[in-house]
Order: C-alpha cells, then sequence, then structure tokens
C-alpha cells in the first residue's frame, strides 16, 4: 500500500496493483475469492451500491453477538474505488467509514454519568 491515513471516522488506503480492474473487481465480488482473503466469516457483508469494475460500497456488521462495553457492535462502510492506471493496472482507493460513531457514544454516555454523579 502507498499511502494510509485515518480521519477521526474513516480509514482511507490507496495502493496501485499491477492486475487490471477486471481482474480486482472479481477479487472483490466473487464469493470464493472475497472469503479467502477479505472478509472474515463473522460478517454481515451488504452491496449498497455497485458500479462494475469502477466502486463498491458495502455494510459491513459483525455477525455474532460480540459487543463494545456500551452494548453496540461495530457497524460500518467499506468503498473500494477502482480505476485503471496508465500502465494497465488499477488504482484502488478503500475508504473504511464509521468508527467515530462509538466514541462519540462513549463521550456522551461519560458526560450523563458525570452529570448524575453531580
Amino acid at each position: 500500500m502507498s499511502s494510509k491515513s485515518k480521519s477521526e471516522n474513516a480509514i482511507v488506503t490507496e495502493c496501485d496493483l499491477e492486475e487490471g480492474p477486471d481482474k480486482v473487481w472479481r477479487a472483490l465480488t466473487e464469493p470464493e475469492i472475497v472469503a479467502r482473503w477479505l472478509v472474515p466469516g463473522d460478517i454481515d457483508c451488504q452491496v449498497m451500491e455497485a458500479d462494475p469494475e469502477r466502486l463498491l460500497r458495502c455494510s459491513w456488521k459483525i455477525r455474532n453477538d460480540e459487543r463494545d462495553r456500551l452494548g453496540q457492535s461495530l457497524d460500518t462502510i467499506v468503498t473500494f474505488e477502482l480505476s485503471p492506471t496508465e500502465t494497465g493496472g488499477t488504482h484502488l482507493r478503500i475508504v473504511h467509514e464509521g468508527f467515530a460513531a462509538a466514541p462519540l457514544h462513549a463521550a456522551n454516555d461519560n458526560r450523563t454519568t458525570m452529570m448524575r454523579a453531580a
């Protein structure tokens, strides 16, 4: 991966791959391939938007009852953006967002607890 950055609500990763957009698209959308390298068995993946060989946006939710200390499960959105490179490969941009909700709920929960204690 050539660059990686994290904002308050998203992790963004970009890279250039030698494979063309058609092959990368297959790796992102064919269930037997995806199961081997991308989405573990405990993740429920729902396609929200798809534009073949260009864009794939999915909702990822944990299937089991795994919860954080506030009783919430991780529910995020992952967007894969594919664009052809001059050399016939693919520029892949991955945006994984939805991480800010848990800290926000924790901050509000702590504030409520502090106000009750006062």
